[in-house]
Parts: structure tokens; C-alpha cells; sequence
């Protein structure tokens, strides 16, 4: 069994055992069962059966057994893509979403300045953020950026937040899907697929990078040096195949703009962690990341790791800048 308790909870018991519910048509016998949703002895409880304790993230971190976690992650990825296609919906509002984009970005805002004053970095929204010698612009365009989100042309039922750490592994190598409080039919369909990538993304610069942040007049000059993406192109493919297909050409430049917002979402998310943790040398690596994703996303050079996302495919197969 899996047993998750909390005081206070963001989604209670109850609700998570719904929000299950709402996937179970589409997912089936890959959703553990629920054994129990409710209070017990002051404290919100959800019991699940829990067919293993390895996740797809224990799996794929190992190098000796990566390339048999890469064929379950595109098994996974392409189940999440069948269930997008067969649940989309024309007709996304904000204000009904399962996970809303506005309660996200407040919570980032809030953290991040949070974050920058328990160090004593200049927190205010007028300082720029200059990432080895490049001006991106200030924080609060950049949070301006992160609010100004196009909205997707239809929504889609989905986990909520399909990433590696949520996908079991049992001892017959078949996939199931925990943690689903976050599960419904009114999705944006980018930010689940941010979790496709930001989720790679971010553990290879929480693993690599180091960074340092001088304060300057209006400005955080941030140096470090960009994590390497080679190593993670075969978790990236199924994701780009997947934005391809929910993509349309007249709809591109925006869904990829959507995408860029969502993943820098991710790493600005990060930043309380890591300062919390005393990992003060990440803050400088995903505040720089998540400007020049955002920055770069609003230009014709996009961010490299957003660089697959931009080709358009064509009916013979090619693609194209």
C-alpha cells in the first residue's frame, strides 16, 4: 500500500480519489486502486494500492538501464497523446482549468522574490537579468511574459502532471500512473507536454550546474554554464512527436511560445527548493534558464532546447524552420 497524509493538504483525499476517477476511463488498470480517501485521526488520508516503489525516474537515471526506460517512456508518452487526441475539446477557459496558470505563476512570483530577499539579492521587479554578459530583460517583464499565456484551441483530459517520478514501474516492467490530484478533463495540453520536457530538463541542470549571482545597480548578473542537451535528445523525441501531432502550422508559433512559458514556469518553481536545501548555487542556472527561454522564445533565435519544437513537419515527411 501507499499512504500519503497531510494536516493541511492542497487537494484533499477525496478530491484526489475524484480527480482519479476522471482519468480512469481513459487509463484504466494503469491507475492504482484506491483503498481508502478520508480523515483519519486528524490527518487528510489516501491509501493506494502500490504495485512497486521503482519509478520511471529511478530507472532512467541508472545508465546500465536508460535505454530500457527511454522505450517505456515513449510507451507512456504516446499513451498521454492517444488520450489527448480522443479527449480534445474545442473551447479552453482559464478560469475552469484543472491547473490553473494564474495560481501557478503567483505561487513562482511569490517564491522567487522570496528566495531573492532570505539571500539578500536586490528583489524588485525593475532589475534586469543580465546571463553571461546577455541582457534578458527585467523580472518583471519576464513575469509579464509568464502572464501573457495564449490560450491553447482545445482542451484535453490528462494526468495533470505526467513526469517520470509519477509513472511505477513493476516487476513485469508495466507502467501505472500515481499522484493524480491534478487529473481532469479541462487541461491545457501545453503545460502537460512541459512536463514532457521541463521535467528532463530541470534534473540535468539540478545534477550539473553551478552558477554564481552579483548584484549589480538594477541588475542580477548571473554566470554558469547551460547543461548539455545531447545527452537528452532520446527523452525529448516522443515529446517533439507529440507537439507535432497536437500542433497545428497556423497555430505553431503560439503553442511553442505556450510551451517556452510553461517550462520556464518549472524551473522558476524550483528556485524555493533549492534555496531551502541550501543548494544556493542552482538559484543563478534556473532564474538564467528561465529567462533566456522566455526571452528567447519572443525572437527569432528560440532557446536550444526549444530549437526542435520550431520545425514544421510536411506532408512528405520533411520538416522546416
Amino acid at each position: 500500500m501507499a499512504v500519503k497524509t497531510a494536516r493541511n493538504p492542497r487537494v484533499p483525499a477525496t478530491e484526489q480519489a475524484r480527480a482519479r476517477e476522471t482519468i480512469a476511463p481513459y487509463f484504466g488498470a494503469r491507475l492504482p486502486e484506491v483503498l481508502f480517501a478520508g480523515h483519519h485521526h486528524g490527518y487528510d488520508t489516501l491509501i493506494s494500492h502500490c504495485p512497486s516503489v521503482t519509478t520511471l525516474a529511478d530507472v532512467a537515471l541508472r545508465p546500465a538501464t536508460a535505454p530500457q526506460a527511454a522505450a517505456t517512456w515513449r510507451e507512456v508518452v504516446e499513451a498521454l497523446s492517444h488520450v489527448w487526441l480522443q479527449s480534445a475539446r474545442p473551447g479552453f477557459d482559464p478560469s475552469r482549468a484543472t491547473r490553473k496558470h494564474a495560481l501557478r505563476l503567483g505561487r513562482a512570483r511569490d517564491g522567487l522574490y522570496r528566495s531573492a530577499r532570505s539571500l539578500g539579492l536586490p528583489a524588485e521587479g525593475r532589475c534586469h537579468v543580465i546571463v553571461n554578459r546577455t541582457d534578458h530583460g527585467s523580472l518583471d517583464r519576464m513575469l509579464e511574459r509568464l502572464a501573457a499565456l495564449p490560450a491553447p484551441s482545445v482542451r484535453v483530459a490528462c494526468h495533470g502532471d505526467p513526469q517520470p517520478r509519477n509513472i511505477l514501474l513493476d516487476h513485469a516492467n508495466q507502467w501505472h500512473l500515481v499522484d493524480w490530484e491534478w487529473s481532469g478533463h479541462h487541461q491545457d495540453w501545453r503545460m502537460m507536454a512541459s512536463h514532457l520536457v521541463g521535467w528532463w530538463y530541470v534534473e540535468a541542470l539540478l545534477a550539473g550546474a553551478y552558477g554564481n549571482i552579483t548584484p549589480a545597480r538594477s541588475a542580477l548578473v548571473l554566470s554558469y554554464s547551460p547543461p548539455p542537451l545531447a545527452s537528452l535528445s532520446r527523452w525529448m523525441e516522443p515529446a517533439v512527436d507529440v507537439f507535432r501531432r497536437m500542433s497545428r502550422p497556423a497555430e505553431l508559433e503560439r503553442d511553442v511560445v505556450a510551451l517556452a512559458t510553461h517550462i520556464a514556469m518549472l524551473l522558476l518553481r524550483e528556485i524555493p527548493k533549492v534555496v531551502l536545501d541550501g543548494r544556493h548555487q542552482l538559484l543563478a542556472p534556473l532564474l538564467g534558464e528561465a529567462a533566456r527561454i522566455l526571452d528567447l522564445s519572443n525572437s527569432n533565435e528560440p532557446h536550444p532546447l526549444m530549437e526542435p519544437f520550431t520545425r514544421q513537419r510536411h506532408a512528405d515527411g520533411s520538416t522546416t524552420w
